[in-house]
């Protein structure tokens, strides 16, 4: 009985993990591609649906199959039924949470997510992309027209949605990389602790170049915000140096005005 049991819960395996394998494998391909996992929501969602239909399927089969046992399709039907719709559910919530476009905004990125985007609102025809396609980055820019700045800043004053989720202030990344580039973080300034020099080193090594030849921007991705690096050519996105740039450069300006009160008083 035990070795009918093993086999059945372990062919049950073999085709929850090959279909689950090629589930996520392909929307890790097409939706969040450039490192993008590991600063979204990817993870927790992607834990959910293993452990239910990787772990809970196969489990569910070893304690109910028995051979010749009467309403065993009953119950195969329902276990199957069970993990198709706990798939589907978290197919649909990564649907939900992979970035549509990837919009920089004044100094940094942030992932716009399907279930915020509005292509249909999109005044230029190649922002106007399905939610089904790989992420599109923009430049999201404050309108120079001084009524419409002024509208914009009291609507998200109000609670309104900012610029980088407002399609219709879409522009063309290729038509913006050197002010982006402009905006790059210093890497002298980013990188001054000891644990984000680390992490430059293993991203220098694994890369190459020297770290003058790319750009440090931050990306704001809803799980977690990190640097995201750009080369500084062809403004291609490299990786991420998983560091907070927020935290960092705050208790570097931290550090820096303790430093100059110090300085003061000692003069005093």
């Amino acid at each position: 009985m035990f070795t009918h049991k093993l086999k059945a819960s372990s062919l049950h395996l073999l085709l929850s993990f090959v279909v689950i394998s090629l589930a996520i494998g392909s929307i890790v391909y097409f939706w969040f591609p450039n490192s993008l996992v590991s600063v979204s929501n990817f993870k927790e969602i992607a834990l959910l649906i293993i452990s239910i239909d990787l772990i809970l399927g196969p489990l569910l089969t070893f304690v109910v199959f028995k051979p010749k046992k009467k309403g065993l399709k009953f119950d195969l039907s329902a276990i199957a039924t069970f993990q198709a719709s706990a798939l589907a559910y978290g197919l649909f919530t990564l649907y939900q949470a992979h970035p549509v476009y990837i919009a920089f905004n004044v100094d940094r990125f942030t992932l716009v997510r399907a279930v915020d985007a509005k292509p249909e609102e999109a005044v230029i025809d190649e922002f106007k992309v399905s939610k089904l396609s790989s992420p599109k980055m923009v430049v999201a820019k404050i309108p120079e027209d001084n009524d419409e700045r002024n509208a914009l800043l009291f609507d998200v004053m109000g609670g309104a949605p900012d610029i980088e989720l407002r399609p219709k202030l879409y522009h063309p990344f290729e038509e913006n990389i050197s002010m982006i580039l402009a905006k790059s973080l210093d890497p002298e300034i980013i990188f001054k602790n000891a644990e984000s020099q680390k992490k430059l080193k293993t991203f220098i090594k694994k890369h190459g170049k020297s770290k003058t030849d790319y750009a440090y921007l931050p990306l704001e991705g809803g799980a977690k915000d990190v640097v995201w690096v750009l080369d500084k050519k062809t403004a291609k996105p490299i990786d991420i140096i998983n560091i907070n740039p927020w935290t960092t450069l705050a208790s570097n300006k931290a550090k820096t005005l303790l430093k100059n009160d110090n300085s003061t008083s000692h003069k005093e």
